[in-house]
């Protein structure tokens, strides 16, 4: 690929697809978090969400973390995710992105997916790669 474009159709945060997830992002001390509670749209068994509907929230608040940060996009070239525990369509959740280290154009970011009563759901960790922004359109 030799471009890059931001036509804010990403199916987690672009506020533009009629489908999207459309998470909002708020910065904290520690890093990234969103709340999200998945609709029955996106269940895999009757009324528990499907674990890459839960691999995708991760991959978006890790990848958003040094975005927002550094002001650069970025990507995420490995992806690692353990689901924890099964969570229901409908049931308000916390994800959460901090990083874990900065190597100049390659950043580490952990992540989690945690239930209001500070249950663990899921957790990842990515290494993400930061977009020369000459090959980007935006």
């Amino acid at each position: 690929m030799s471009e890059w474009e931001d036509d804010r159709y990403c199916i987690a945060c672009g506020e533009r697809n009629p489908i999207g997830m459309k998470l909002v992002f708020t910065e904290t001390e520690s890093g990234l978090e969103t709340k999200y509670a998945f609709p029955k749209e996106f269940q895999g068994y009757r009324d528990t969400v499907h674990g890459g509907m839960l691999a995708l929230l991760l991959d978006e608040i890790m990848v958003n973390l040094p975005w927002k940060k550094y002001k650069k996009p970025v990507v995420s070239f490995d992806l690692r995710v353990k689901l924890r525990k099964p969570l229901k369509t409908g049931e308000e959740i916390t994800a959460r992105a901090f990083f874990v280290s900065d190597k100049g154009r390659i950043v580490r970011v952990r992540g989690e997916i945690v239930r209001q009563n500070g249950e663990l759901v899921a957790e990842g960790e990515a290494a993400c790669m930061k977009v020369d922004t000459k090959d980007m359109k935006l």
